[in-house]
């Protein structure tokens, strides 16, 4: 019985070392293809767009880079845009609340978020489908300025509409608020947005929780933005990984 046992537990340890192996080389391939945004250096990756100032002129530093953390004072609204054109990819992105916010969104939820498949003119908010940041409604999804997305058999679009996330209400636009189903953390700790945009589909995850998740989304490729929006926010990874 007791040879029987230890074959057994020999066996499972090599079932065991063979998983891990196969996990950490998915994962070391995954990384290998990875498209680091935030490099840790700078914004080389980027242009800056402020609906007061244009293209690449920050005079107030809206956005910087500090030990390879990416800090948006959220003073002026506009964003950060990738150079490039991305699709069919799965986005992580870690960020936090600071504690500054501006006017006229000064007593407001803080509020920020992630534009996807952007394209067109340059202007506050050009087309692109959003992944909310928002006090209270991260998860949320918006289409924005000619957009479309059917999310549960609903399409909405041209205009700026939005896709609440299952149980955000009830909800107010005040700064601090946290709903009664709440899955983002407490001010000031980090928190994990996934994001998967596979062709026409687009589904998000906050912190392990899934939100909505899309069809038929129009546009399906272009760049991915960060806004500033009246809320100071930080990211310290955007990372993309090309789907197989």
């Amino acid at each position: 019985m007791q040879r029987a046992y230890r074959y057994l537990s020999l066996v499972i340890t090599l079932i065991s070392l063979i998983v891990l192996n196969a996990c950490s080389t998915t994962n070391a391939k995954d990384e290998k293809n990875a498209v680091h945004l935030l490099n840790g250096k700078d914004l080389s990756p980027f242009y800056s767009f402020l609906e007061k100032f244009g293209t690449n002129s920050d005079p107030d530093k809206v956005f910087t880079m500090t030990n390879g953390v990416l800090r948006i004072s959220g003073e002026h609204y506009g964003y950060l845009a990738t150079k490039a054109d991305y699709s069919n990819y799965r986005l992580v992105a870690e960020f936090k609340w600071g504690n500054k916010t501006w006017a006229p969104r000064e007593k407001n939820a803080r509020d920020s978020g992630i534009l996807l498949h952007a394209g067109g003119k340059d202007h506050v908010w050009p087309k692109s489908i959003e992944c909310q940041l928002i006090e209270g409604g991260t998860g949320d999804i918006l289409v924005v300025s000619g957009a479309y997305l059917t999310v549960d058999g609903v399409t909405k679009g041209p205009k700026i509409e939005r896709f609440d996330r299952p149980g955000r209400n009830p909800w107010n636009d005040e700064v601090g608020f946290r709903g009664p189903n709440e899955i983002e953390k407490p001010h000031g700790e980090w928190n994990t947005i996934e994001v998967i945009c596979d062709g026409d589909k687009v589904g998000i995850k906050v912190n392990g929780h899934k939100t909505l998740a899309g069809t038929n989304s129009i546009p399906h490729s272009g760049k991915i933005l960060v806004q500033s929006e009246g809320a100071e926010v930080f990211f310290r990874k955007l990372d993309l990984f090309p789907l197989r």
